[in-house]
């Protein structure tokens, strides 16, 4: 046997240690990402080293789970990396150093995300077109040859893609847990809508997107007539949740309304100088001086331009979020004080109504009218008997017989409030409080039953003046509606169309005349939306709402803070 000589064993060692240093420093090597400047000779050579950062930079959001640097942060990763698979992670938005036909068109749309309610800093509009700007006019190698910033500006305007498509279809106040388990927002749904903004024209792409429903066009026809308009400046947003702060910006907000103050612009105003600054910007204003800290004061000083955009950007995300329309519904909308009888997105009825209190709203609903009551009681609700009743029985036992109520027990008893001792009750009592049917009801004559859990329902109310009144919300939480007959004629009459059994509206309009309880089924349920919009497109202008349960400004100030 030969013996391998001490030089050559020396000799392979060292190249197995070379090739073990080589595989180990290849596999641990940094590869590509948007972090380093990659230039490349030619730009039929930008393409190949483009899609190795692409791939590159994806790889290190993946696996180090947080962005590769704090000047990139990407948008949608998960859908961009499939989108990217697809494709090869090749750049999807140009080729060889030009920008593909379709990037015009989404810098177009962008740059007109207003005439859509949305925001064009969501979707990188001041990086995109930093980026454009400089690969398409900087002649220098190292910027026009960069295949890094070519990889940079794609992964953005993909990002970007992405956050519209989501935005113009679902909107932007779904919490992500909900977006993310929407079955319809898959990788696949991404990539078709991909192909079609190439194919399609940039107003036609987005309007196929968005809720076809006539109150969202009608609204965005208001956006139209409302942008050509407004004023955007920025202004303090006085935030009501912290109420040492609002005297400070109450005043900051003063100061920038143009020389409104005058002598009082201090860094460290005191009450006395808030006081001033306030009587100084109501006497300006024609308004009742008094220097006071007051709701309608906070609410005109947030009232600009800048802020009602922010109203109907919620509104339009609002509607998304709605399900599709059925053809006949029932459609409440809080802040209006109004309900509508839609059939086919024609307006068939329209009827002042009263809502709920600030401190016993009206909730959301979707439902559906399933039973009607003429001559109804009332059950008086739990929250009402902690509130009220209770008191009234502690201080007067008589306080339920006084205004026709009843005390039932467990087994349908009626009970005499005098031989109950009401001070052992603290938060409710065991007994149900019944108001017998009659005129003087608060439900009125007829009651509307649709299925919740708020135990809420639409009735005529004993107390029809309320209905003359500009604010109307003045309930317990139940909506009474003035045209409670034309609403019951409706049903009725539509009940027929689909039931031989459907009740005549001349039987119960007899047992109305007499006074009579029925309990009448709804055979075709008519679905019922009860909703809170602040705004709405009335003859092609926008319609503002008072925000009487303050829930807009906590969307603003969680959803929209940083506009």
């Amino acid at each position: 046997m030969i013996k391998p000589d001490h030089k050559s064993s020396s000799f392979y060692t060292t190249v197995f240690l070379f090739f073990l240093l080589f595989l180990f420093g290849a596999c641990n090597s940094e590869h590509a990402h948007i972090g380093e400047k990659e230039i490349v000779e030619k730009p039929e050579d930008i393409n190949l080293k483009a899609e190795e950062v692409i791939q590159g930079t994806l790889k290190d959001i993946f696996k180090r789970n947080k962005d590769v640097s704090d000047s990139f942060k990407l948008k949608n990763a998960a859908i961009v990396q499939q989108l990217y698979d697809e494709h090869s992670f090749q750049p999807l938005w140009s080729a060889d150093g030009n920008f593909a036909r379709w990037s015009d068109s989404l810098l177009s749309l962008i740059d007109s995300v207003q005439n859509y309610g949305l925001f064009a800093q969501d979707y990188y509009h001041s990086k995109i077109a930093e980026l454009r700007s400089e690969l398409t006019l900087d002649t220098a190698k190292e910027v026009k040859l960069d295949a890094a910033k070519w990889a940079y500006s794609d992964l953005l305007l993909t990002s970007a893609f992405v956050q519209l498509v989501k935005d113009l279809s679902k909107g932007r106040l779904l919490p992500d847990s909900i977006l993310a388990k929407d079955s319809t927002l898959t990788p696949h749904f991404f990539s078709q809508q991909f192909v079609q903004f190439k194919q399609s024209r940039v107003d036609t792409f987005a309007s196929r997107l968005e809720p076809q429903v006539a109150d969202y066009r009608n609204l965005k026809l208001g956006l139209h007539y409302f942008l050509g308009k407004a004023k955007f400046k920025d202004h303090t947003f006085i935030e009501t949740d912290d109420s040492l702060a609002i005297p400070r910006l109450i005043y900051q907000r003063l100061l920038e309304e143009q020389d409104s103050l005058g002598a009082f612009k201090i860094k460290s105003p005191d009450s006395i100088t808030v006081a001033a600054a306030i009587k100084k910007y109501q006497k300006r204003k024609g308004v009742k001086v008094d220097g006071k800290i007051s709701s309608s004061l906070i609410y005109k000083l947030n009232d600009t331009d800048k802020e009602r955009f922010i109203r109907i950007a919620i509104t339009l995300d609002k509607f998304k979020m709605l399900p599709p329309p059925p053809v006949q519904y029932i459609w409440v909308n809080i802040p209006s004080y109004y309900l509508q009888v839609k059939d086919s997105d024609t307006v068939v009825l329209t009827s002042r109504i009263v809502v709920g209190k600030p401190e016993t709203k009206t909730p959301i609903i979707t439902s559906a009218i399933t039973d009607m009551i003429t001559y109804p009681k009332w059950h008086i609700p739990e929250s009402i008997i902690k509130k009220d009743i209770l008191p009234g029985l502690k201080r007067d036992p008589g306080y339920t017989l006084s205004r026709g109520y009843s005390l039932i027990d467990k087994d349908g008893n009626e009970v005499d409030p005098y031989t109950v001792n009401w001070s052992k009750f603290k938060e409710g009592i065991p007994y149900d409080v019944v108001q017998g049917s009659g005129d003087e009801n608060a439900l009125g004559v007829m009651k509307f039953n649709f299925p919740n859990k708020h135990a809420v329902y639409l009735h005529d109310t004993n107390q029809r003046y309320l209905f003359s009144k500009t604010s109307r919300a003045l309930s317990h939480g139940c909506v009474r509606v003035q045209a409670w007959q034309e609403l019951t004629n409706f049903i009725l009459r539509n009940d027929s169309v689909y039931s031989e059994r459907a009740i005549p509206v001349d039987t119960v309009n007899n047992w109305l005349a007499l006074k009579e309880k029925h309990v009448i089924p709804v055979r075709k349920k008519v679905p019922l939306f009860i909703r809170y919009l602040t705004c709405e497109g009335k003859d092609d202008k926008v319609v503002f709402y008072e925000d009487v349960y303050g829930e807009d400004r906590r969307i603003r100030v969680n959803a929209f803070s940083d506009k």
